[in-house]
């Protein structure tokens, strides 16, 4: 009688203290899924103080994690996930989040997981390996002042048509093959033509009939639609080609002196 006296009000507190914590999580969880981080992170703070217990603090670290990550906040999003990881090293994401907070965590996990390995091992204290410092950059003396230009130092000559020229053979090769798609579609439309005026065999319907007539019709229209516009690729090739003729070479000169202090530029465009 005695021991149930001490023990059921005890359990019963801490079921009660349980049961307060339940409703900030579900609160968690619902504004986490609306996107509300800022008030769900509120509500954690609420819940951290009524927690009972490390399975509870667990999951309250783990939502603390993917809230932050998805605020941006990744050091503190990490640090949150190791507080949960190294009392609970298996522990899963509590939410359904992002593929790279997903990897973020089990990053953290493999980080936890070698900690405590090491410790395990007794090599928590071991020195770090610090890779030595990289020397410092050799410093490249200046170099020495370049003497000053004379007057007419260069003269450049340009030639404005060579990349229309060589620019001309998109035009004239896509005319090209409209041309010849042309040449195939009036070909088609003879052969229609061929089997309406010598009664092939294959027209033993007059729906067969119609349908040889309209192909014969539509190959014609294809065809004289594709010569037309090769015929026009083709003249575009021409005038690209002519108005890229090279001209009379034209002159940029260019005049560079100094009086010692400053340096002048003047020159003349064509």
């Amino acid at each position: 009688m005695l021991l149930s006296l001490t023990v059921l009000p005890s359990l019963q507190a801490t079921a009660q203290e349980q049961g307060r914590v339940q409703p900030y999580l579900l609160s968690v969880r619902r504004l986490y899924e609306n996107l509300e981080y800022e008030r769900a992170l509120e509500q954690l703070s609420r819940a951290k103080r009524l927690s009972s217990g490390k399975e509870e603090d667990v999951l309250l670290s783990l939502y603390e994690g993917a809230i932050l990550a998805d605020l941006g906040r990744v050091e503190e999003s990490e640090a949150a996930f190791k507080a949960a990881l190294f009392v609970r090293p298996e522990a899963k994401l509590p939410v359904l989040v992002s593929p790279k907070v997903e990897e973020r965590f089990e990053a953290v996990r493999r980080q936890v997981k070698q900690k405590l390995e090491a410790v395990a091992r007794g090599q928590a204290d071991a020195p770090v390996q610090v890779p030595p410092p990289e020397a410092p950059p050799t410093p490249v003396p200046d170099a020495p002042h370049a003497p000053a230009l004379a007057p007419e130092a260069f003269v450049a000559r340009t030639s404005s048509g060579q990349g229309r020229r060589t620019g001309a053979w998109l035009p004239a090769t896509i005319g090209g093959g409209l041309l010849v798609g042309g040449g195939v579609c009036y070909l088609l439309a003879r052969a229609e033509h061929s089997k309406l005026r010598g009664s092939d065999a294959g027209l033993a319907t007059r729906e067969d009939v119609k349908r040889s007539a309209s192909r014969g019709k539509r190959y014609q229209w294809m065809g004289v639609g594709l010569a037309g516009a090769g015929v026009v690729g083709l003249g575009v090739s021409a005038g690209v080609y002519l108005l890229g003729r090279p001209s009379q070479a034209r002159t940029l000169g260019v005049d560079v002196s100094t009086d010692g202090t400053s340096a002048f530029v003047q020159g003349r465009w064509p």
